[in-house]
């Protein structure tokens, strides 16, 4: 994890926390909206409208909001069976191959997802029950995802000095 100290390092983790902060609000408001619509079927008969179509719309926003977080506090999957025998450097090394990929995933989604906007800004698509203009997923993403990659180059040079230190003996086994 990196931490606090370091100005940008401090200040892209301030960030990603209360933006993943701020994804668990809106997780959890879906969480209260289905219960209520679930209660509302089982007391009058009649579901919420458009609940489903809201928690599609929203889910998807929510977790690409959690993507820098976990990122930037080393949260994301890992195998340790592979690097459970290797030394530090050479475990270094494949943080910052970690690191590389999930810059080149946010750079790549990046694109994809503006180019996504742009379709949906030219072709004015909309949710089927509340005319929700589809296009309103992207800026909270777009935002994710270059957050995502502030904190994968935060990552990545952190951990390109942890390749680069002398800490490491040189053994592994």
């Amino acid at each position: 994890m990196l931490d606090e100290g370091c100005a940008p390092r401090g200040w892209i983790l301030r960030i990603t926390r209360g933006w993943a902060l701020l994804g668990g609000v809106l997780t959890m408001g879906l969480a209260l909206m289905t219960a209520g619509s679930a209660v509302s079927n089982l007391l009058i008969g009649k579901p919420f409208a458009a609940d489903y179509e809201l928690v599609k719309h929203v889910i998807a926003i929510a977790i690409f909001m959690f993507l820098p977080y976990c990122q930037i506090t080393g949260a994301n999957v890992s195998v340790d069976i592979f690097t459970e025998r290797m030394g530090p450097r050479k475990k270094a090394a494949m943080a910052v191959l970690s690191s590389v990929l999930a810059l080149a995933f946010a750079v790549l989604m990046l694109v994809q997802m503006y180019g996504g906007l742009q379709s949906y800004l030219k072709y004015r698509e909309v949710t089927p029950v509340l005319n929700l203009p589809l296009w309103t997923a992207f800026p909270p993403i777009l935002l994710s995802l270059a957050l995502l990659a502030l904190a994968a180059c935060a990552t990545l040079m952190a951990q390109l000095r942890a390749v680069r230190s002398p800490h490491d003996d040189g053994t592994s086994a």
